[in-house]
């Protein structure tokens, strides 16, 4: 009955309930924007941010085309109202529950309507660009990608976990480069808890930086082509455990995704490395542009293009003053 009543509101109703929302964010960004003294033009950008909850949800897409934001809303005020306590959300819940935990501790009063948990994303964003900005992570350039990136924009903007996702791997992986690790097991075990296949990608590779000492000294070309080497033998090794895993989430995902039909599933050692390898390097253009289907596909083919030239251009600026240090990310993003 409240999710019907919620949505007969009308178009400007639902914005009108997300006016209190929208004002604090925009009241944060310009107080501790001034106080870091970030750059106007940053500022701008992340109050114009701060509008998009509002035209994404209803106006770029229907409300059913990411039903999931419907679980955390629901499950957010079934948190704040009393109704389920967080602790059990948190303990004894699924990966829903848990991210709505963790959006019941973001300091905004309430989520009325489907949108509003958009504005708990949105500030969220907020902080970690200024957590980066102060601690001098952010280049111009950077600083920019962060802020006009549209697919970040897009995510950040809705009511959904990613946000939290993205956050948690980005405090950890600078968390680790300051050497700061009993800290960095803060954002990783957030991280487990609601999405562990990103934690299996990333804390792998953040205890060997910190570990085998790369942090300071990197790794020279000869031990990363060893390294290399030796992983690939590894996954071969361990395909016969590892492969059952991979082939049901990738059929959970084609599914997901709207395929239809059986899908191939990966039989041998030798496809699971070449496999993994080309599909690693299509999931980062993925749609070409000849594939794209609608003007919003078109504009992510068009965005990854870019994405990858920058990857390419501070990649040999990279590895000019720190090839050694380079070798590692690379590795890294073959191993992810």
């Amino acid at each position: 009955m409240y999710v019907n009543w919620v949505l007969e509101q009308g178009f400007w109703g639902l914005r009108f309930y997300d006016l209190p929302n929208l004002l604090i964010c925009v009241i944060f960004i310009l107080l501790l924007g001034k106080y870091l003294k970030v750059p106007s033009g940053y500022i701008f950008v992340l109050i114009l941010h701060c509008l998009l909850p509002m035209f994404l949800n209803g106006v770029l897409f229907p409300f059913s085309y990411m039903p999931d934001a419907f679980g955390y809303w629901y499950d957010f005020n079934e948190i704040r109202s009393g109704s389920l306590g967080i602790m059990d959300a948190w303990r004894g819940g699924d990966n829903v529950e848990q991210a709505s935990a963790l959006f019941a501790l973001v300091p905004l009063p309430f989520a009325i309507t489907p949108l509003s948990l958009g504005f708990f994303n949105t500030l969220i964003y907020a902080l970690l660009f200024f957590w980066l900005f102060q601690k001098r992570v952010l280049t111009s350039l950077s600083a920019w990608f962060y802020l006009l990136y549209p697919s970040l924009a897009l995510y950040t903007g809705m009511g959904l976990r990613d946000t939290f996702i993205f956050a948690f791997m980005i405090l950890a992986i600078q968390l680790a480069r300051e050497g700061r690790w009993i800290l960095m097991a803060v954002p990783l075990g957030l991280l487990y808890a609601i999405k562990f296949q990103n934690f299996f990608i990333l804390a792998p590779a953040l205890i060997v930086f910190i570990a085998f000492g790369i942090r300071q000294a990197g790794i020279s070309f000869g031990r990363g082509v060893l390294t290399f080497l030796s992983s690939v033998i590894a996954l071969v090794l361990l395909s016969p455990a590892l492969l059952p895993l991979v082939n049901f989430f990738r059929t959970a995902m084609y599914y997901e995704d709207g395929g239809s039909g059986s899908l191939l599933l990966i039989e041998t050692p030798f496809e699971f490395v070449t496999e993994g390898l080309s599909s690693g390097l299509y999931f980062l253009l993925k749609p070409f542009i000849w594939e794209a289907t609608n003007l919003l596909q078109m504009i992510q083919s068009v965005e990854n293009l870019v994405v990858m030239l920058l990857l390419l251009l501070i990649s040999r600026a990279a590895w000019h003053r720190f090839p050694k240090r380079l070798m590692f990310w690379i590795l890294f993003m073959i191993f992810a």
